[in-house]
């Protein structure tokens, strides 16, 4: 059972004790899963507004308060070193969670076993929107480690894994930036990742969380591209040749879409001068002598149909 004592879930988020963190605690105290604590970093430092000892019907631990400034690795370890929980998850403080979140993804680790980190997809939304629509969808499989070496594509709230596995990853203090994808690096290399197939949380794009290939500062992306390349540039002969696999794949789906384009192109092409020809063609019988001769003729029939009707 998902409930059961040993359950137990630890939510770690890091706070810049943003307006947006009431809607995130929010978020966690809908949840379905009883188990659940909220471990709270203030990574803003100094003093934390305060959020109480409860979240709901959870309990919440604020940590670091009145501490220094701590950049997101170092918040990220603080919370992994605070957790109890058997299980633990990550939110940011401007993201939220669905209700059914950590339930589903409870029930999936619980069948695939504790060696997986289990993920769901997650929606992104623009936060100034107010129709909130859905502007993409992160959620696929991950077929290989090489997949996640090419790029992340997992947000940072979007897994659930075992406590047990704190032994083989830890935030690399040292980035920046994309800590998460290294964190996530690290775990992939002694643990399946596995999809669940649903998307049970929501990404609020237009944040200030960190660097993102759809950023702006184009600088800055690149910078801490290299600086996370830099450190995993020992691939093994096998994770180099997926990443090759991957761009072969790639593309030929590429290559794929492409002719299928240049075909729909000539298809709609030759569409538009059948048309045209039939148009031409339509054009001469209306002008044709025969058709203006029995023009008198068509409309005593269609005075004689429309009589009979009365």
């Amino acid at each position: 059972m998902s409930d059961a004592p040993s359950a137990l879930v630890s939510i770690i988020m890091r706070s810049m004790d943003r307006p947006s963190l009431g809607q995130a605690l929010a978020s966690v105290a809908l949840q379905k899963h009883e188990q659940v604590e909220v471990i709270l970093v203030n990574a803003k430092g100094g003093a934390h507004s305060d959020p109480g000892a409860r979240c709901g019907r959870f309990p919440l631990r604020l940590v670091n308060q009145g501490g220094a400034p701590l950049p997101r690795p170092q918040a990220a370890n603080a919370g992994l070193d605070a957790a109890q929980g058997r299980y633990l998850a990550f939110l940011d403080d401007d993201d939220a969670l669905d209700p059914d979140h950590l339930s589903h993804l409870v029930a999936a680790i619980q069948t695939e076993g504790e060696g997986a980190v289990v993920y769901a997809g997650v929606r992104c939304i623009d936060r100034s929107d107010p129709q909130q629509t859905v502007s993409r969808v992160f959620g696929e499989p991950l077929q290989c480690v090489a997949q996640l070496l090419a790029g992340n594509f997992i947000p940072v709230h979007a897994p659930l894994f075992s406590a047990q596995l704190r032994q083989h990853a830890r935030y690399d203090e040292s980035l920046v930036t994309y800590e998460d994808w290294d964190f996530w690096l690290q775990l992939a290399q002694h643990a399946r990742f596995v999809y669940t197939n649903r998307v049970t949380a929501t990404y609020f794009t237009g944040g200030t969380s960190g660097v993102s290939p759809q950023a702006p500062d184009l600088d800055a992306v690149r910078l801490a591209t290299r600086a996370l390349f830099a450190k995993w540039m020992r691939l093994t002969p096998d994770e180099f040749k997926g990443i090759c696999n991957l761009y072969h794949v790639a593309a030929a789906e590429l290559k794929s879409s492409r002719q299928e384009v240049v075909r729909l192109e000539l298809a709609l092409a030759e569409g538009r001068l059948q048309n045209e020809r039939l148009a031409q063609q339509l054009q001469q019988v209306y002008s044709s002598t025969s058709w203006l001769l029995t023009q008198p003729l068509r409309q005593l029939k269609t005075f004689a149909r429309q009589f009979l009707r009365r």
